[in-house]
C-alpha cells in the first residue's frame, strides 16, 4: 500500500506499508465517512511520526490492491480522477458543447460532469463523474459529502477534503440545476 497526503502549504508526504496486516490495519482507517473529521491524524513508525491537522489535508492518494472504500452522493455512480489538466481540458472540448444541445434532467437519466476543484496552496485536481440525474442539488453532491472520493487508476482510491476546496468548477449534462438558497446569481466573464 502507497499512501500519498497532499498539504495545503503545497507540500506532500509520501507513505508506504508492506506488510499485509498492518495494510489491513490501515485500510480500516480509511473510512471516507471520517477521514477528515476524526480528529489529527498520525502517521509514521514511531519515531520518527507527523501529526497532521486533517483540516490542512486537500487530499489523500491511496494506491493498493483490493482498492480501499469508496463513497458517492445521491446519483453518483463513478467518478474517476483524471490524469492531468490537457486529458481534462480535451473531454471539456468533446463533451462540453454536446452536454448543451443535449441536456438530461429527467431522474434516470444519464448524467455525467466534468470538475475542476481548486485548493489552498494552489493545487489542483480534475474529476470526471458519471450517474443517473437525481433530484439533488450540484452543491450538495460536491460539498455535502464529508470526503469527495474518486478512483485511480490502476488501483487507486483519491480523497478529497471539501474544507479545502476553494473553488470547484463544474461543467455537466443535467439540464435543470437546483442550486441553494443565496446563490449568486452572475454570468461568468471568463470560462
Amino acid at each position: 500500500m502507497r499512501i500519498r497526503i497532499h498539504r495545503t502549504d503545497g507540500k506532500t508526504g509520501s507513505y508506504s506499508q508492506a506488510d499485509p496486516r498492518r495494510a489491513a490495519m490501515l485500510r480500516q482507517r480509511l473510512d471516507p465517512n471520517a477521514i477528515f473529521n476524526s480528529g489529527p491524524i498520525v502517521i509514521g513508525v514511531l519515531n520518527p511520526f507527523s501529526v497532521l491537522n486533517p483540516d490542512e489535508i486537500c487530499w489523500i492518494e491511496v494506491e493498493s490492491d483490493p482498492p480501499t472504500p469508496l463513497l458517492h452522493a445521491q446519483g453518483i455512480e463513478q467518478v474517476h480522477r483524471l490524469s492531468s489538466r490537457d486529458e481534462y481540458e480535451g473531454m471539456l472540448a468533446r463533451q462540453w458543447p454536446r452536454w448543451r444541445t443535449n441536456m438530461h434532467h429527467k431522474p434516470g437519466e444519464l448524467f455525467e460532469a466534468l470538475i475542476e476543484l481548486s485548493f489552498r496552496g494552489g493545487g489542483a485536481l480534475h474529476l470526471h463523474a458519471l450517474g443517473c440525474a437525481a433530484d439533488t442539488s450540484l452543491v450538495d453532491v460536491i460539498f455535502g459529502m464529508p470526503a469527495i472520493t474518486a478512483s485511480l487508476a490502476p488501483h487507486g482510491t483519491l480523497y478529497v477534503n471539501p474544507k479545502c476546496v476553494v473553488r470547484a468548477r463544474v461543467y455537466h449534462s443535467k439540464g435543470a440545476v437546483d442550486y441553494p438558497p443565496g446563490i449568486w446569481v452572475a454570468e461568468a466573464d471568463d470560462i
